[in-house]
C-alpha cells in the first residue's frame, strides 16, 4: 500500500503529539523532505482509527486531511466535526459546500478525487 493521506503541519495543534499517536497506532508514515508535512499508509479497515485519532489534531473547523482510496473510487475527507466518504460529483459537491460553509477557501477545496 502506498501513502495515502496527507498531513500539513500547520492544520494541526500538537503535530508532535499527533505523530506519537499514529506511530502508537502501528501507521506508517513519512516526513517530506523540505518541511514537517507527513505522508501516512491508510488502509480502508484503519480508516476510523485514524480518523479518532486525527480530528482532535485539527485546529480549525475547515482544516481536513484527505485519504485516498483509488481502488475503491473513494476519497474520504476528515475535518474536525465530520467525516465524508466521496464517490462521486454529487457527493463532493455537497462536501464543498458543507466546507465553505465553515470557511474554508474556495481555492482550498482542491482535494484530489479518487473517482475520476
Amino acid at each position: 500500500m502506498s501513502f495515502n493521506a496527507f498531513i500539513l503541519d500547520w492544520t494541526m495543534n500538537d503535530y508532535d503529539g499527533l505523530k506519537a499517536e499514529l506511530g502508537a497506532a502501528d501507521f506508517v508514515f513519512e516526513r517530506e523532505a523540505e518541511n514537517d508535512h507527513i505522508r501516512v499508509k491508510v488502509p480502508f479497515e484503519g480508516l476510523e482509527t485514524f480518523a479518532e485519532i486525527c480530528r482532535p489534531h485539527l485546529n480549525a473547523p475547515c482544516n481536513y486531511i484527505d485519504v485516498q482510496f483509488p481502488q475503491m473510487k473513494r476519497t474520504v475527507l476528515i475535518f474536525s466535526e465530520q467525516v465524508f466518504m466521496v464517490g462521486d460529483v454529487v457527493e463532493n459537491e455537497a462536501v464543498v459546500a458543507w466546507a465553505l460553509g465553515r470557511g474554508l477557501p474556495l481555492e482550498q477545496a482542491d482535494w484530489p478525487l479518487s473517482f475520476d
